[in-house]
């Protein structure tokens, strides 16, 4: 799989940032990202940030900074429109040139930036949250994007839940996961796992990082996957394996989790107000559960508001926002123990239409016996 987003895409999304500079008495815009972080630096350009990566932009046209003399090459023949520099040497000087006495920043500001900025007399102002709302309604390029990733996730989805047999660890279900989305020309996002022994549980959401765990009869593996085609545009989707029959407390726990995301999903439509969704996850505290996880997430070009989650959760987030087409969401609601000693995984990214939800994944829910 491939993707591309057009000229008109890039075009129109640094005419809205300029608009929101604009706003603050800005006329150009700086974007800052290092170590793979960094969504506005992609946002404007589609560089995945690699090392550090400085991106400018005015009236007269885009810069970009890349590190290290090696990543420039392939810089120059993936990004289009923009003047490629490598970083290094005077380079804040020349960033900072000729911008006026204000400049709207994007990601944390690097500290050489600041004090040269400080040094001349030019302010800097962060219009991230503001950037941050733009970002939460896609076009229909950006859903196009999203669907990919929800296909090539849902490939390692599957793949993943093959690898689930005894004997097999955490790594090897990773390897399974990242060898089949990469496969189908899939990008890193995450894949978390969890391992756990039904008769004794000891943790409730998925690890950040393998930790060595085997499978046997009688576990249960939950996941959460995120793989992309274009980057920062992945899918999302969780789900939860028994090896061998499911037992005592995995079915209640499943049980609520699947009817909270299904009526979530099924309420969701423009002007459907995040405080609806809220209110219909009750029925995991009313059942005896918790939560460990978000509710609900804004998803697409960074972690985005709205974010909610159910009353027991803590810290607590109660969004009063109302649901508008082309906004897209992860919903999970990922139901645990009180104690916090068992949970299970249901979740996927749906986009707001003009009537209510699509999916982007197809992959099956509910429990997954193995």
């Amino acid at each position: 799989m491939t993707f591309e987003f057009t000229d008109n895409e890039y075009a129109s999304r640094k005419t809205r940032t300029l608009a929101l500079a604009a706003e603050k008495g800005c006329d150009s815009v700086i974007a800052f990202g290092e170590n793979r972080s960094g969504v506005a630096v992609t946002y404007l350009t589609g560089w995945s940030v690699t090392r550090a990566a400085v991106c400018s932009l005015d009236s007269a046209g885009t810069q970009v900074w890349i590190q290290f003399p090696n990543h420039v090459p392939y810089a120059r023949r993936i990004l289009r429109d923009c003047a490629i520099h490598e970083l290094h040497g005077d380079w804040v000087e020349r960033l900072l040139a000729g911008m006026g006495a204000s400049v709207a920043t994007l990601g944390p500001i690097d500290p050489r930036v600041r004090t040269h900025a400080t040094a001349n007399g030019i302010e800097l102002i962060p219009i991230d949250r503001e950037h941050a709302v733009l970002r939460t309604t896609k076009s229909d390029e950006e859903i196009a994007a999203l669907r990919l990733g929800g296909q090539v996730s849902d490939i390692a989805a599957q793949e993943l839940i093959a690898a689930c047999v005894p004997g097999a660890s955490d790594w090897d279900l990773l390897a399974a996961a990242k060898n089949a989305y990469t496969r189908a020309g899939g990008r890193d996002y995450i894949c978390y796992i969890c391992i756990t022994d039904m008769t004794n549980p000891d943790r409730d959401v998925p690890s950040q990082f393998p930790e060595g765990r085997i499978l046997k009869h009688g576990c249960v593996v939950t996941f959460e996957l995120s793989a992309a085609i274009a980057p920062e545009y992945p899918g999302q989707i969780l789900r939860t394996i028994s090896l061998g029959e499911a037992f005592d407390p995995y079915p209640a726990l499943i049980q609520v989790a699947e009817q909270v995301k299904a009526d979530i999903k099924a309420t969701m439509a423009p002007g459907t107000n995040t405080q609806e969704l809220i209110a219909i996850s009750a029925a995991i505290e009313n059942s005896g559960f918790t939560t460990t996880d978000d509710l609900f997430h804004g998803f697409g070009m960074g972690y985005l508001e709205p974010v909610g989650t159910s009353t027991s959760r803590t810290p607590c987030h109660s969004p009063n926002v109302d649901l508008s087409a082309g906004m897209a969401l992860v919903i999970q609601p990922n139901v645990t123990l009180i104690d916090h000693s068992a949970g299970v995984q249901t979740g996927e990214l749906v986009v707001v239409t003009s009537t209510g939800i699509t999916d982007m994944h197809t992959l099956q829910t509910g429990l997954m016996t193995v």
